[in-house]
């Protein structure tokens, strides 16, 4: 099976940095099999030549992470079973589980049911778009369709997902603990990624020191 891996790096409200993607390529070179690494990114000069990129840009007037409709432009080179990975992350268990989920495209679960933007936008509780496995060239519609109006109706792209696509799987709970959840390195068995929504990775590698031992 061909296995392409991808994540998004472009300029936006939260500040990555470099390190994140450089992170999550080693990451990803330990926990899964071999693979093909791709960033979507607006600044490909800032990283290693050693990642493959791919020119994107974010929408105009929109969140950064209204880029991500773009993973499914029909015309990127991506192949095989994809799996998307938010750049805020650690991969912390069975990864294969993921990879290998027996559907055409599959999100991480909504996991804040609670949340609700305070500017008016709307929520489709279904999905969290931080973890993502599709087969490439599963839903164009979800690029095809987008239109910068639904950026300014739902909160965010996996609002968009949810509502474009419900028939979509979504895959346990349990495998995507929150980092604000946990008391240490606590993630239960089940654990596969922990989605470091609160601190990010940066803040939490100083001030945990098992985190930044993970984050490597």
């Amino acid at each position: 099976m061909t296995l392409t891996v991808t994540c998004v790096y472009v300029r936006g409200h939260v500040p990555f940095t470099p390190e994140y993607v450089v992170r999550l390529q080693s990451m990803c070179a330990r926990a899964l099999p071999p693979h093909r690494f791709v960033c979507l990114t607006d600044q490909a000069f800032h990283l290693p030549s050693s990642i493959d990129t791919i020119e994107v840009a974010p929408p105009a007037g929109a969140f950064a992470w209204w880029t991500k409709v773009q993973l499914f432009n029909p015309a990127l080179p991506l192949r095989g079973r994809v799996l998307y990975l938010d750049l805020d992350v650690l991969l912390v268990g069975d990864m294969g589980a993921i990879i290998d989920y027996p559907a055409p495209l599959a999100f991480a679960p909504d996991g804040a049911p609670n949340f609700r933007p305070s500017d008016g936008r709307q929520c489709v509780k279904r999905f969290n778009s931080s973890v993502i496995a599709w087969d490439a060239g599963t839903a164009p519609e979800l690029y095809v369709e987008w239109v910068p109006s639904l950026a300014k109706r739902l909160w965010g792209d996996q609002d968009w997902f949810g509502q474009r696509r419900p028939d979509a799987a979504a895959m346990p709970a349990e495998w995507f603990p929150r980092l604000s959840a946990l008391d240490g390195p606590t993630w239960g068995p089940e654990a596969r990624v922990v989605l470091c929504k609160k601190p990010k990775n940066a803040d939490a590698a100083l001030k945990f020191p098992w985190f930044n031992e993970v984050w490597q």
